[in-house]
Parts: structure tokens; sequence; C-alpha cells
């Protein structure tokens, strides 16, 4: 995962207003004051939820703080200054998503079954590109340009962080050209993966360089069934002129039925002329695809789930130590120790949170009756 303190530069300063539209403006309370010494309850609180994380105490997969956009940045400011071990964690191992128009701040670990199922179908997919380019044509030389890039972190142009479940990127553009995200039809009614959003923000705040989002929903709540979405940058006009918009090309299609029967006769197509932008792609002709049956996929989703019952059941083959043979482990070079003055530090600071932490939100709530009126939970409106 590709994350660091570095935070993506946005349209226009971090300031307390955003222009929506020309007849609405969305106004917010102003943020609490926060400074080097005294970080706000909401930064307190998602530096104890990462550090929970890292300790694997959460019981949920998916957890989510609200942050202010100066709150978020700040956040990275202070891992990088306070807690480097913390930031090196969330690099290597956790995704994280931020969405400043929502101000949420989402912390999540992708499940056995989604890592397993995505591992799969990122290996179909570069196994077809390893076969194409043992060729001596158009194909070749576009399967030669397209690389993995993992769960890296995309930054969009209105400012959100997002670590997709897959990627596949075009060599010279700046965002990758396929994205494919995973999710629980459950998670979204719990705050989780709303995928129809996700697909609509990566097309539409990359300019259209996004060229592909996939969706995998899988229900395990009630039944076994799973479907796949795709969506592709549209272009088009009506009376207020030229657009784009992400179009969903392929709605809720089943690879597996909800009593588990494999979906025949349907396959997932990647063009290859689709992968680069227009102007990176070479001149002729190309109607090579990558192609993967949806009874492929049902047998991919089926192996990790079974994959998941094995860890979850402790089953599968294990290695036998002989009787007697003890364990050498290695010795600690330098020695690894806790950082005692930044422990009672930050342990000081989140006492002192505690007690602002109400004042603060009376303080929130007093800003919102002066001519401000709150329209749903999530924006609050000026009055003109």
């Amino acid at each position: 995962m590709q994350a660091s303190s570095h935070i993506p530069d946005r349209r226009g300063s971090s300031t307390s207003q955003y222009s929506k539209s020309p007849e609405t403006t969305i106004a917010f309370p102003p943020s609490p004051i926060s400074s080097e010494d005294k970080p706000s309850s909401h930064i307190l609180e998602a530096i104890q939820l990462l550090r929970n994380r890292r300790a694997c105490i959460l019981e949920d997969n998916w957890n989510t703080i609200k942050l202010q956009p100066g709150e978020y940045e700040e956040l990275w400011q202070r891992l990088g200054k306070e807690d480097e071990k913390l930031l090196g964690y969330i690099q290597d191992k956790i995704s994280v998503d931020y969405d400043p128009g929502t101000w949420d701040f989402v912390v999540r670990m992708p499940t056995n079954v989604h890592e397993r199922l995505g591992c799969l179908i990122r290996s179909d997919i570069i196994e077809q590109l390893a076969e194409f380019r043992k060729g001596n044509n158009l194909a070749a030389t576009l399967a030669q340009n397209i690389r993995p890039s993992g769960s890296a972190s995309i930054f969009l142009e209105d400012g959100a962080r997002r670590d997709p479940d897959m990627q596949f990127k075009y060599n010279g553009a700046h965002y990758p050209s396929l994205i494919v995200e995973i999710a629980n039809t459950q998670s979204k009614k719990d705050g989780g993966k709303d995928l129809p959003k996700l697909a609509d923000q990566y097309i539409t705040e990359s300019g259209g360089s996004i060229r592909t989002v996939i969706g995998i929903s899988l229900d395990y709540q009630c039944t076994k069934k799973a479907t796949l979405s795709i969506w592709h940058p549209k272009y088009g006009s009506d009376v207020q002129g030229e657009y784009f918009a992400a179009d969903e090309t392929v709605m809720s299609q089943e690879f597996r039925t909800a009593n588990g029967t494999r979906v025949t006769q349907r396959t997932l197509r990647l063009p290859l002329k689709h992968f680069p932008l227009p102007e990176l792609l070479p001149p002729g002709d190309c109607e090579q695809e990558i192609l993967i049956p949806y009874e492929k996929l049902a047998d991919y989703l089926e192996e990790a789930e079974v994959e998941d019952q094995f860890v979850r059941m402790k089953a599968g083959a294990l290695g036998v130590v002989p009787m007697g043979m003890r364990k050498r482990k290695r010795d600690l070079t330098p020695p690894e120790t806790l950082n005692m003055a930044d422990e009672r530090r930050f342990e000081r600071e989140e006492l002192a949170a505690e007690r602002l932490a109400e004042k603060e939100d009376e303080e929130w709530k007093e800003s919102l009756v002066f001519g401000v009126i709150c329209t749903d939970e999530k924006h609050l409106v000026a009055v003109s």
C-alpha cells in the first residue's frame, strides 16, 4: 500500500466553506482550535483507533470516524512527527479511505475471503497479460505497458483518498486504468462500501482517467449470491452543455446464484485498448481482450471461502517439530524498546481531550444556532 504523511493538494484551500453550486453554499461551523500541544478529541480518537487496529483488539473490519479536512491533515502531520512506527504500520498493513465531502475517515482490514478472491482474479489477469506479451503485435505492446499496482493509495481531485482492493495501471498514466472493489451487500447498510458511489467518485474525480471500475458484491447474510457490476466513463451533452459521468454498463449480474449455482454463458471482458488513455494509445487496431468466465469467478470465490474456513477452523496441513527440538529465535538487533515518553504524552493528551470533548460539542451546537440550518446528517446549508 502506498501511503505517507503527504496530504494531496485540493482544489482551493482547506477553508470552512466549499462551493457546491451557484445556488447553494455549504457552510461548516469553525473547527476546534488545534495546536501542537492540544490536538482535537477527534484526532486523538483516530489515533487510538489506529493503535487498536495495530493491537488487533477491534472486532469490526470497518471503522469510521468523522474528521474535518483540517483535522485529517493534522492527523498525518502528527503521526509523522510523533509516532513513526504507527505510521509505518498504517502504510504497510491498513487500508484507509477519506472523503472530505462527508468527513468520513475509514479504517478497514479486508477479510480473508476478499483478499483471497482478489489475489485469484489478479493472478488470472497477470497470466493473460503475460501470454499477450509473447506476441509481436499491438496487443503485446499494450500488455507490456499494463502493470498491477496492488492496493496503492489513490488521491482524487476532490481531495478524497481511496485504497482500492485491486488496480492495474498503464505506463505513463497518472491514475490506474482498472480498479476492482469487493464488498459485502450487508456492509453498505453498516456504513461500508457503496459500490455505485465509489465508481462515480473514481471516474468523475479522476477526470475520466480511471477507465473501468469493477464492483463485486457478496451476500453473506442470507444467501450465496454474488454479483458483478462494471462502470465506464460516459460522455454526452444535454441542455446545460457537454458532460461526462460514470455509466454502469453491467448492472449487478450474478456469477453465482442465491443457492450457490455457478452462472455459465457469461464472461467478464476487459479489452486491452480500454486500458490506455486516448493520448497513450498506440496507432493500430487491437481487438484482444482479457477474458474471465463467470463460472471461473464463482470457482475463485468458492476457493477463497474454503481457504477462509481452513483458517477459522485451524485446519489444513501443519509443519511438525520433532519432539525435544527447541525454537531458537533471533536476537533483537538493536533491542526494540517502547518510547515511554511518547506513550505518557499521548495518555495525558487523551485525558485532556476527554475533558474538552463535552465543551467542544457544546460550542459546536451553539455555532449551528446562528445562520445555519441542518438539512441532513452530513451537510449544513447556510441561510442566505
